[in-house]
């Protein structure tokens, strides 16, 4: 899933939720569901990666305060390794209640966006034939041991938590639940560091806490096949917490994940008939035709809260003056009112 800053606490939340749902999963006979579910997770990847000529991968995130929607996002991918094919639907509503949605088709002589809120699709088409790298293996990266680390150490005794149904088909159902008083204190105050880090103090609809934040409730679901690869994941983290004027929230991010669909997967390619159309010709892969349309200058406000309103406390200037293909230089700086000094340094 794909968030800017606005929402970047859906991600931030997602990497949680993944994090404190696993520790519901504990031991089967030979090892622990939580061991297994890791093992799920990785299996998953590299049959995504290497061996599946095509699935379907659907992640829906979801963040609730007081039982309202606050925003919410679900990503739609099909892929298909065979025609080295992809295209990606995906949905948002933000926390001031606007939606927005895109479409994103790949291929090997193709890039085709269309963004569904402007009248006109952009196409790139590409001189050379490119080879698609659909979803790279995360656990293939070198500091993929070290993290699975922290989360083991993070986990501790809490796999101990856990209800397993084997089915006859050799699949594996694995569910559990976390009480308030079942999460230790170090995950708690993980939580609460990234809650007050990630949430955007510039828009007033997302509330900004700042104390008593906890933990009250962890839910999780999964299920392996029986290849041993995950194929679902539901997820639901409840979080409570006060603002700095004592009003209680209560949050919660639920978190659904499935891969459907293996080998049967069909993407077709978006009919442009009758559609309004920017094509842009890419002379190689990565080269943009006449790069040097892009020289010039361009700038942004810098924008922080005062007494609860948005001020304009500076601009952002990028002075672009020479590109091609290789390479990009230029000139960047900000410029900061003296009075707003000491409030976009913690802004940061």
């Amino acid at each position: 899933m794909k968030l800017k800053k606005k929402t970047a606490l859906i991600a931030s939340f997602t990497i949680g939720t993944l994090l404190f749902a696993t520790t519901a999963f504990a031991d089967l006979a030979s090892k622990s569901g939580y061991e297994q579910l890791k093992d799920g997770v990785k299996i998953a990847a590299e049959k995504m990666t290497s061996e599946y000529d095509s699935y379907t991968l659907e992640m829906t995130a979801v963040i609730k305060n007081n039982g309202r929607v606050l925003a919410s996002e679900n990503s739609l991918e099909k892929i298909d390794r065979l025609q080295n094919a992809q295209i990606s639907v995906t949905n948002n509503q933000r926390p001031d209640g606007k939606t927005f949605s895109s479409t994103v088709y790949q291929d090997s002589k193709v890039t085709i966006r269309d963004s569904h809120n402007e009248n006109k699709i952009y196409q790139m088409e590409y001189e050379t034939e490119r080879d698609l790298s659909f979803n790279h293996n995360p656990f293939a990266e070198e500091e993929a041991t070290d993290l699975e680390r922290i989360v083991d150490a993070l986990v501790g005794g809490l796999q101990d938590h856990v209800i397993v149904k084997e089915n006859p088909d050799g699949t594996k159902e694995l569910s559990g639940s976390l009480s308030e008083m079942q999460i230790p204190t170090l995950i708690n105050a993980v939580s609460s560091f990234m809650i007050k880090q990630t949430f955007d103090h510039n828009d007033p609809n997302y509330p900004r806490l700042t104390k008593d934040i906890a933990i009250t409730k962890v839910d999780g679901s999964a299920l392996i096949n029986s290849e041993g690869a995950l194929e679902s994941i539901l997820g639901t983290v409840m979080i409570t917490g006060k603002t700095a004027q004592g009003e209680v929230h209560e949050l919660t991010l639920e978190l659904l994940g499935e891969v459907s669909d293996i080998n049967s997967t069909v993407v077709v390619k978006p009919d442009l008939s009758g559609k309004e159309v920017v094509t842009e010709q890419v002379k190689r892969n990565g080269g943009i035709q006449n790069p040097q349309k892009f020289v010039g200058n361009f700038k942004s406000d810098i924008i922080v809260e005062e007494n609860g309103k948005l001020v304009k406390a500076g601009e952002r200037k990028l002075q672009i003056t020479s590109i091609s293909n290789q390479e990009i230089s230029g000139i960047y700086k900000e410029e900061i009112r003296e009075r707003f000094h000491q409030s976009c340094l913690r802004e940061r």
